[in-house]
């Protein structure tokens, strides 16, 4: 009796193993298991950047010098674009819904740079509040420079996926977020080279549509919007930056 009730067993087992799906293996059309995408885009970064410095300082003061404190502050007014602006993305699809992934992308923006610097002055000694005085304010040749900036930005994100009927012509809409760290340096093409970076924390939102060319492969495109709040020593006024992109897209899985 136990050996009957045994092959049985491997009997219905063996039928079950026959008509499911192979374990692991995704079906077609859908974001399950290892997922990854690339992106090139076409991008406008415009962004707010300032540097302020507190030093000693000696002033005149009626034919002798005091001690004080000076206070200078740089802006600058960065606009420029690029073709590619490249990410990647690397992670998981889970239950055809939604993708959890590793998030990178690099771009070399060309572009103009405003540029002014302000000194103020102060005839107290570092560490005591008293009234300031703009002592100069320049703005360099008064017009902007051509500049060439250099941007990447890393973190984690996902992509929604919330139309799962494969016959609708809506399967395929995605909206993507993601939050991580931002880089840039900014070399202003000048006689003095001057150059001007910053970093901060970040947030990107990407709304777009893809469509299947493969089982597991799909290209598509996508509009994003990027900002950081830049936090290295800067003013409020001067602290913010943003990247708007159009991207075409191919993912896998």
């Amino acid at each position: 009796m136990r050996k009957i009730i045994a092959i049985l067993v491997l009997c219905v087992a063996g039928i079950a193993s026959a008509e499911s799906p192979s374990v692991g293996k995704p079906a077609a059309h859908e974001h399950r298991g290892f997922y990854s995408n690339m992106s090139f885009a076409f991008a406008h970064n415009w962004y707010k950047n300032s540097r302020e410095d507190l030093s000693r300082g000696y002033f005149e003061n009626g034919g002798g010098y005091v001690d004080g404190k000076r206070r200078v502050v740089d802006y600058y007014d960065y606009s420029g674009s690029t073709f590619p602006m490249s990410e990647f993305k690397f992670g998981v699809g889970i239950a055809n819904l939604a993708a959890i992934h590793f998030v990178f992308n690099i771009g070399f923006f060309s572009g103009s740079m405003d540029y002014k610097y302000e000194m103020y002055k102060s005839l107290c000694t570092l560490g005591e509040k008293c009234p300031e005085t703009l002592d100069e304010s320049r703005t360099i040749d008064e017009k902007s420079k051509d500049a060439y900036s250099f941007r990447t930005f890393f973190g984690l994100g996902s992509t929604f996926y919330p139309i799962q009927d494969k016959t609708s012509p809506l399967n395929g809409l995605f909206i993507g977020g993601s939050v991580g760290y931002t880089l840039f340096l900014t070399m202003i093409n000048a006689c003095n080279e001057e150059a001007t970076g910053n970093g901060g924390v970040s947030f990107q939102l990407e709304l777009g549509k893809e469509w299947w060319i493969s089982d597991h492969v799909s290209i598509g495109f996508g509009l994003g919007f990027a900002h950081t709040g830049l936090n290295w020593l800067t003013l409020d006024s001067h602290s913010s930056d943003n990247v708007l992109s159009l991207s075409f897209r191919l993912t896998h899985g």
